[in-house]
């Protein structure tokens, strides 16, 4: 259920053109964009103080890799470690359940607690758990609340830090108790660093653990606004080049889907068809084959042409596969109602105090349509596994759920189900996905051609200088393509990266201090 949900709100909203077209013709279209994060909101750092800070986020940065990729043993030898610094040690991951250790550092007087990012196959199931979630922090001061930060937060990522916490807590406590000087850092890289920056949160509530701070490598988009702007005190976030995760959300990706439903790529596409011989004639062949012979347009044909790889945009380009897209859209709907129910329904808690014991399911029979060229067959969803609270009684519930299902003819089930999915909610902005951000300050490794200004949006082959800047947050509602979108995420490219900037910062500070004798 977990994936049929990340599916369904990512790629099963794309269409198989718009995935092996439009999103490299939207690319090649919005040329290279890394000039908007060096704009006038900006702010570009240097100096000694930058580089010295980046040199230590260089060796947090190694250690992040090491814990991950390495045997336990081999992160021990790399960091100093040894077995008595070592204060939890959990290496084995499960589903909501990350690898995390916790290690004393006695060159920096700090506890450093590294959460693993999503490699294995479980934590991969945990980033997918992306249903948003509330999420509020309680800033205490002297034992008494100062202030109350209200949003929300990726589900995943919330539950797997409230585990950690429950896990290092009492052995922080008591650690910090025995060490007075010693800070607290906590580190991760990609959905480890969401999940520090949420943990962050949870431990500074405990007035022992104040002194807890975050290190987040390319994390991914986690929380609301308010959230995110409150942790700009006690969590940095570290972004290099194109890292596309930091922007990754629902929200952001449906903005991206319009951006490219609305560019020409099919035109293009049949331009490049015509003007290429081979393609033009098996095009052409093709075409004069739907036209005469009835069956090649059946929609189980395997014959595909630029028509066919367009999303439908009308009924009657959607009749020959009516019954194929009910049945995926169905599924999607489904899927959605069973992960998101509990946050969508308004529950009045003066009525309802009881949550449901029977298990409640709906079953979605096999459909075939007039002709026979279709069949689906769809699975039961439980709504009684999401510990649901009832509106009026159990009976209401199943009688709302199954009335749409049940009383309604074909065509007004499709109907309903298309519209639910396709256009946007108007009953209550929470009914709405949330845009999330990344958490915290954010330091973003910026690379521009040479000796072009940060103003101009023109690719070159010339040499890229890294840069950087502290960008504001609002530049990560908004998906940016590029090439190397996806392979700047990992952490050699991240280490590669801060070396590059950290060898220019000093020659910088070199060249600055000549000047000063000249």
């Amino acid at each position: 259920r977990t994936v049929r949900f990340a599916y369904g709100q990512t790629l099963g909203k794309w269409s198989l053109g718009e995935l092996a077209f439009g999103i490299n013709y939207y690319m090649r279209q919005q040329g290279n964009l890394q000039h908007e994060y060096a704009g006038s909101d900006s702010v570009r750092l240097g100096g000694t103080g930058a580089r010295e800070e980046l040199i230590s986020l260089l060796r947090y940065m190694k250690l992040c890799m090491y814990f991950s990729k390495k045997p336990y043993k081999v992160f021990l030898e790399f960091g100093g470690f040894d077995q008595s610094d070592v204060l939890i040690k959990k290496s084995k991951a499960r589903f909501l359940k990350p690898a995390f250790t916790v290690v004393r550092d006695r060159d920096s007087k700090c506890f450093l607690l590294f959460i693993r990012g999503a490699i294995s196959v479980k934590e991969r199931l945990t980033a997918a758990t992306g249903a948003d979630i509330p999420f509020h922090h309680v800033v205490a001061k002297d034992g008494c609340v100062s202030n109350l930060v209200l949003g929300y937060a990726h589900c995943g990522m919330a539950t797997a830090a409230r585990w950690i916490a429950n896990q290092a807590i009492p052995c922080l406590s008591k650690a910090v108790k025995q060490f007075p000087d010693h800070r607290i850092t906590i580190i991760g890289h990609s959905m480890g660093a969401s999940i520090a920056a949420l943990l962050t949160y949870i431990l500074r509530e405990n007035d022992k653990l104040l002194s807890s701070t975050c290190i987040a490598f390319g994390p991914a988009a986690c929380m609301t606004w308010d959230l995110a702007e409150s942790g700009k005190d006690f969590i940095t976030t570290i972004v290099n080049r194109n890292d596309v995760v930091p922007s990754l959300g629902r929200v952001s990706t449906a903005k991206l889907r319009t951006e490219v439903m609305a560019s020409s790529w099919v035109h293009e596409l049949r331009e490049q068809i015509q003007q290429t011989r081979f393609l033009g004639f098996v095009n052409r062949s093709v075409s004069f084959v739907r036209s005469h012979v009835p069956f090649v347009s059946d929609p189980k044909s395997k014959v595909v042409d630029v028509d066919m790889l367009q999303p439908p945009t009308s009924e009657a380009e959607t009749r020959s596969s009516e019954d194929v897209n009910c049945v995926a859209k169905k599924r999607s709907t489904l899927v959605c109602w069973s992960c998101s129910s509990a946050r969508k329904r308004t529950i009045d808690p003066a009525k309802h105090t009881r949550y449901i014991t029977n298990q409640t399911d709906v079953d979605v029979k096999t459909e075939k349509n007039d002709t026979g060229a279709a069949d689906a067959e769809l699975v039961s969803i439980s709504f009684g596994e999401l510990n649901l609270e009832p509106l009026d009684s159990e009976d209401t519930d199943k009688e709302d759920i199954k009335s749409p299902l049940k009383s309604s003819s074909e065509g007004q089930v499709r109907e309903s189900l298309t519209n639910k999915q396709m256009e946007p909610s108007s009953s209550s902005p929470s009914e709405d996905p949330l845009q999330l951000y990344p958490p915290g300050r954010i330091l973003h490794m910026v690379a521009l051609p040479a000796a072009e200004e940060p103003n101009t949006s023109e690719q070159g082959s010339r040499e890229e200088v890294v840069t950087l800047y502290q960008t504001p947050r609002h530049l990560y509602s908004k998906i940016r393509l590029g090439r190397s979108m996806v392979g700047e995420h990992y952490m050699p490219k991240y280490i590669r990266t801060m070396e590059l900037l950290i060898e220019k910062l000093a020659k910088e500070d070199m060249d600055s201090d000549q000047l000063d004798l000249l």
